[in-house]
C-alpha cells in the first residue's frame, strides 16, 4: 500500500465517521514505519476528529510509554503533530528513572517555551478525564534522565503561557499510536495531538 493511497484512506475514514475500531485496524494493519508517517499526516481538526472517534476505547499504560524491560534511563522518542495551525510538529521524549516516567516536549520553540518537562501518571477516578493516563506539567521530577535538558518549571517566565498548569489526557489509537487533548485547571483547552513511537 502507498502512502498516498493510506492517507487517502484514513481521512476518508475520519470524514466519514468511522469507529475507533476501524481505524485502529487500518493503521494495524500497515507497516510501522507507514503508521508512522500516516497519523503525522493529520492536521487541524482531523486530529481533534481522532481524539473523538477513540473514545471509550482502551486507555494507554505505562509499558506503552516506556516499557519496563527497556530499564532505567533508556530515551523513547514519539513524534508528534498537535492540532495548532503553527509550530505543529514536536516529540516527545520519555525514561523512566528512580520509579517515576519523566517526559519532555523537543521542539523548535523550546528556546523560548522551554522543554515543559512532565511526569506520565496513571488513571484515576478523580482526573479531569478519569480512567485515562495522563501527562502531568504540574509534577516535578525527582531528577532528570541523561541527555534530557536542564530542569525548568513550568510555572515561570514564558513556559506559563504554554505548559503551567497543564494536564494531558491520553487515548490509545494503534500500535504506538496515542492521540490526547490538553487541560488547564480543569478546563478543556479544545487543543489536541497525535504521537506515534519512532520505529
Amino acid at each position: 500500500m502507498t502512502s498516498t493511497a493510506a492517507q487517502a484512506n484514513l481521512r476518508a475514514l475520519l470524514s466519514a465517521t468511522a469507529s475507533g475500531d476501524s481505524v485502529t485496524s487500518f493503521l494495524n494493519a500497515l507497516a510501522p514505519d507507514a503508521r508512522v508517517r500516516e497519523v503525522l499526516s493529520l492536521h487541524g481538526s482531523e486530529v481533534a476528529r481522532l481524539y473523538d472517534v477513540c473514545g471509550g476505547g482502551a486507555t494507554p499504560t505505562l509499558e506503552d510509554i516506556v516499557p519496563a524491560s527497556l530499564g532505567d534511563d533508556k530515551t523513547v522518542i514519539f513524534h508528534g503533530r498537535n492540532s495548532l495551525p503553527a509550530f505543529s510538529s514536536f516529540q516527545k521524549r520519555f525514561a523512566r528513572l528512580g520509579g517515576e516516567i519523566v517526559g519532555y516536549n523537543h521542539q523548535a520553540m523550546a528556546f523560548i517555551t522551554g522543554p515543559g518537562v512532565f511526569l506520565v501518571k496513571e488513571p484515576h477516578a478523580e482526573s479531569d478525564v478519569p480512567g485515562e493516563l495522563y501527562f502531568d506539567y504540574t509534577a516535578i521530577p525527582a531528577a532528570m534522565p541523561s541527555g534530557f535538558p536542564a530542569f525548568k518549571r513550568n510555572d515561570s517566565g514564558l513556559s506559563t503561557l504554554v505548559y503551567a498548569h497543564m494536564k494531558d489526557y491520553m487515548r490509545v489509537v494503534a500500535n504506538g499510536v496515542m492521540v490526547g487533548t490538553a487541560f488547564k485547571k480543569g478546563k478543556a483547552e479544545n487543543a489536541f495531538f497525535i504521537l506515534a513511537r519512532e520505529v
